[in-house]
């Protein structure tokens, strides 16, 4: 959690709710996850609750800052746009965030470090 650049408003703690999830994953190196993380259309192969995946403005099909993006997750729609992005390279992990608007008052980040 400390490699995650938190934005002003959302650090753990400090904000209404907050949720965190972790995945250890054996055998598997980030080269084999980094795609199925960084692409949204291939979020619905592993994620039976992400569904409905485009892109606007003629992106993707791989997220980069300040890409938008629509998907739905349990039957609400989100929109979400990548405010980070930075593919793994050696010695540094990668990361990847972004920010979805998922109706009235609900705002979601996702925070992603691989490495």
């Amino acid at each position: 959690m400390s490699d995650i650049v938190w934005p002003k408003g959302f650090v753990p703690g400090f904000t209404d709710n907050y949720c965190s999830n972790e995945v250890i994953v054996a055998g598997l190196t980030v080269q084999d996850v980094w795609p199925l993380l960084s692409m949204p259309s291939a979020w619905p192969a592993y994620y039976s609750n992400a569904e409905n995946v485009r892109f606007y403005d003629n992106k993707g099909p791989e997220l980069e800052t300040g890409v938008r993006f629509y998907f739905e997750t349990f039957g609400f729609p989100v929109e979400s746009q990548c405010v980070e992005y930075v593919a793994p390279v050696e010695g540094q992990p990668g990361r990847v965030a972004w920010h979805g608007w998922a109706g009235e008052g609900h705002r979601v980040w996702m925070f992603i470090t691989l490495g």
